[in-house]
């Protein structure tokens, strides 16, 4: 490698991870404070970077919180895609009661463990329905993690799957905001639920998710 490919590769190197190093910040930032409330000044500080390499880089405070959703919607999709192929390749998962069943619980446990390992960002989540998804809806950055899941919606119930009453279009929502509710109920409850703090305890409650779920959209004839 050549001296200038070398400096190059530093430049690049170093770039990628300042990017992560404001990101990381910003994340938490965004997550304790909500969109409104943070500050570049405050992200700058507890990035050790200056506010004008943070505007050279993202542009403005909304730049700036795109890209750290963007981010945290990357990761997400990464660990609940794989689990979405698997089943997404037999075709008779919108016919077969059984497979569409182990679909939802599958879905409800990467969800789960995702949000679980990742506070910041159902932090975020909670922030902006707090309030009424104002910033989320200004975003560039669209996250589509509902239309193939409303797809598979449609088609299982046209097979009978799903109760003749329900809305395809909440499939995907009952999944997200069923799991997030229960998760972050959690502290609230702690009496009474205990901890998520052992392997027991989180595959006990994503038992429970994926249950009210099913029995929730599923036809009780093929329960």
């Amino acid at each position: 490698m050549t001296t200038e490919n070398k400096r190059s590769s530093t430049r690049t190197y170093d770039a990628a991870r300042t990017r992560r190093i404001i990101l990381d910040a910003a994340e938490a930032m965004f997550a304790e404070l909500g969109y409104s409330a943070a500050r570049i000044d405050g992200i700058a500080k507890a990035s050790g970077y200056n506010k004008s390499l943070i505007y050279q880089y993202f542009g403005d405070k909304l730049g700036l919180y795109t890209e750290v959703v963007k981010r945290a919607d990357q990761i997400g999709d990464q660990v609940t895609g794989e689990a979405m192929a698997h089943f997404l390749q037999n075709e008779n998962i919108v016919s077969d009661p059984v497979l569409f069943r182990q679909f939802i619980e599958s879905m409800s446990g990467q969800l789960f463990h995702f949000l679980l390992e990742n506070p910041r960002y159902l932090k975020i989540m909670l922030w902006e329905s707090a309030e009424d998804w104002k910033t989320w809806n200004q975003i560039t950055y669209r996250p589509d993690d509902m239309t193939e899941l409303h797809e598979l919606a449609i088609a299982a119930k046209q097979n009978g799957l799903l109760r003749k009453d329900f809305e395809p279009a909440m499939f995907p929502i009952m999944i997200m905001h069923v799991t997030t509710a229960i998760i972050q109920s959690f502290s609230r409850y702690q009496n009474l639920l205990g901890s998520l703090d052992t392997p027991q305890s989180r595959e006990k409650t994503i038992d429970q998710i994926a249950k009210m779920i099913i029995h929730g959209i599923m036809e009780p004839s093929v329960l």
